[in-house]
């Protein structure tokens, strides 16, 4: 009995005894969890050490710097590091940039929208557009593809000069030749040389989403050497069942190129694309492949409404005469006496800049914004292709031809407003800058 009496009582004292341990840790546990969030209420003075040390960003910090975010339809201009490039063929490199501090790129933008770099070279600010072509769903970086042109200035020092690391400032994103998903069921994308750009931008995007439409890709190269993302557009066909691509070479003989070759024609279009008139159409390239296939889609019997369109390069040519310009510039009606006859002859027109006060020579062949800069007169441009409308500009007196005007609205041509990067003329000119 006695022996029981003490075994009951040992029980007793190791309960007890595990009891006390247990609220002592349950004790220390509280007190060590205050210690954080009283920390995370009042950030210590010692977090940053010195100017050379960097911050500690908290997570709840990290969220709302990434969402932070320029939304589509409105632009951001900063830095943007380079952090990567890639050679995709002889003459075409990728240039992926990202956040100088991290995160998520700054802003957001729809595929086949476009950003403006500017770079200073020799003293001089120089600016060019360049088509995204990564996928608007990724937000850790933003890729540009871009061909080194000859005598691009631009272009060559991108290709030449600039490296992984390197800060450089952009601009955007601006741009209307887009496609998300949600304007059609199905796309045709055609495309030529780099203007394949903003269509693998539209593909890289459509394929994160899981769109379900059918998407059907026809690009022209010089060469196979020449056929820009060729390995990814083969990854990705084995991965996306929508995904149809068919492609033809200008030259290929020598090479182990099995496919078409030759220009493209109506022929290769209608084989290429099953119901072709009834789907909707983005068409990118040279301007002269650009006007050659618009007329052979529009004669294959797809509806204008259906092609969009986007030119790689600013539009170069002398300006028609009367009669037959690509577009005219609609003057105020109390203006409208002033405007005179253009003929076609020599170079002796002249462009007088009223708020600045200049007279100069204004060749056909050079835009108002061309011989603005030649004159030292200050117009403000981003793309230099007709589409941003940064550079609208009122035309006082005069007629010119514009031969891309989409950022022209109805309002702006009612209001005397010409894109000074298009705007061209054989007669007298009056703009006011």
């Amino acid at each position: 009995m006695a022996l029981l009496v003490l075994f009951s009582l040992t029980l007793i004292a190791v309960y007890v005894a595990r009891m006390r341990r247990a609220n002592a840790l349950v004790d220390r546990l509280t007190r060590a969890a205050a210690v954080p969030a009283v920390a995370a209420a009042v950030p210590p003075a010692t977090a940053v050490s010195s100017p050379d040390e960097k911050a500690v960003v908290t997570p709840a910090q990290q969220t709302n710097r990434d969402t932070a975010r320029v939304e589509p339809g409105r632009s951001w201009k900063g830095r943007l590091k380079i952090c990567a490039i890639y050679q995709e063929t002889p003459n075409v490199k990728t240039f992926r940039l990202q956040a100088p501090d991290g995160g998520a790129i700054p802003f957001a933008f729809l595929p086949g929208q476009f950003l403006t770099y500017a770079i200073e070279i020799d003293g001089k600010t120089v600016r060019r557009s360049y088509t995204i072509a990564s996928s608007a769903a990724q937000t850790a970086y933003v890729e540009t593809t871009i061909k080194r042109e000859d005598g691009g200035l631009l272009s060559d020092y991108m290709h030449g000069q600039l490296k992984a690391g390197d800060l450089i400032e952009v601009a955007g994103p601006s741009g209307a030749f887009t496609f998300t998903g949600t304007e059609a069921d199905s796309v045709v994308l055609i495309g030529g040389g780099v203007g394949i750009t903003p269509l693998m931008a539209a593909i890289r995007y459509l394929s994160d989403i899981a769109w379900p439409g059918q998407i059907y890709l026809v690009y022209g190269a010089q060469t196979t050497e020449q056929f820009i993302f060729r390995d990814e557009l083969e990854y990705l066909q084995r991965r996306m069942n929508n995904l149809h691509v068919a492609a033809t070479m200008v030259r290929a003989a020598g090479t182990s190129w099995m496919g078409s070759e030759g220009q493209i024609t109506a022929e290769f279009l209608t084989q290429a694309v099953p119901d072709l008139t009834r789907r909707r159409v983005h068409l990118c390239g040279p301007p002269g492949m650009m006007d050659a296939l618009r007329k052979t889609l529009i004669g294959l019997g797809v509806p204008r409404e259906q092609i969009k369109t986007e030119a790689f390069g600013p539009a170069r040519g002398a300006v028609p005469p009367p009669g037959k310009v690509a577009a005219e510039a609609q003057m105020p009606a109390t203006e409208a006496s002033n405007q005179g006859a253009a003929t076609v002859g020599p170079a002796t027109a002249t462009i007088r800049f009223a708020t600045s006060d200049r007279v100069v020579a204004l060749p056909p062949d050079k835009s108002v914004l061309e011989v603005a800069e030649g004159a030292g007169v200050s117009i403000d441009y981003s793309c230099r292709v007709g589409v941003c409308g940064v550079c609208k500009t009122h035309l006082l007196q005069g007629n010119v031809t514009m031969e891309v005007q989409d950022a022209l609205t109805v309002d702006d041509k009612g209001n005397g407003l010409i894109l000074a990067c298009q705007a061209r003329s054989v007669g007298d000119l009056v703009v006011e800058a």
